[in-house]
């Protein structure tokens, strides 16, 4: 019986105080929330989007359970279907290259499931580029060494 008039009585003097409160604001002016803006302005904006393509390398590295060297990257600004992603290896006058299609992401163009047997490759340092073009686009990432095992 005790804790619940205590808990009367912290409600009693409680009530009073908020409405003073909200009393006060209005009193004063001051409106319970703010209306909303005649401009047109947007709620939350994005840095601005680079002008250039940059097409990036973002992973390539030889694969031991694929006996592969592997690679993924993207393009931005671009979002887009249709372009074609390039996986181009290159040692010793060599060259080898594998292809698969872009895909639109939310805000970039994924190069992915691009891949280089290891059969067509002989052991060494190979250079990686990624390579994306469309009919709108074109671009090549900048080189990444992968070592490939005897």
């Amino acid at each position: 019986m005790r804790s619940s008039t205590h808990a009367v009585l912290l409600i009693a003097l409680a009530v009073p105080a908020l409405t003073s409160c909200t009393a006060e604001g209005a009193a004063a002016g001051a409106p319970a929330s703010s209306p909303p803006s005649s401009r047109e302005e947007p709620a939350v904006t994005d840095a601005p989007r680079p002008t250039a393509t940059d097409v990036v390398l973002s992973y390539a590295g030889w694969e031991e359970g694929s006996d592969a060297v592997e690679a993924a990257g993207y393009v931005s600004p671009v979002v887009e279907d249709g372009g074609t992603c390039v996986l181009e290896v290159t040692a010793d006058g060599r060259t080898r290259s594998a292809s698969a299609p872009a895909i639109a992401d939310a805000t970039t163009t994924v190069c992915s499931g691009l891949s280089i047997p290891g059969a067509e490759l002989a052991p060494g340092t190979w250079t990686v580029r990624l390579q994306y073009s469309s009919a709108t686009t074109e671009g090549t990432s900048q080189p990444l060494d992968v070592e490939v095992p005897e």
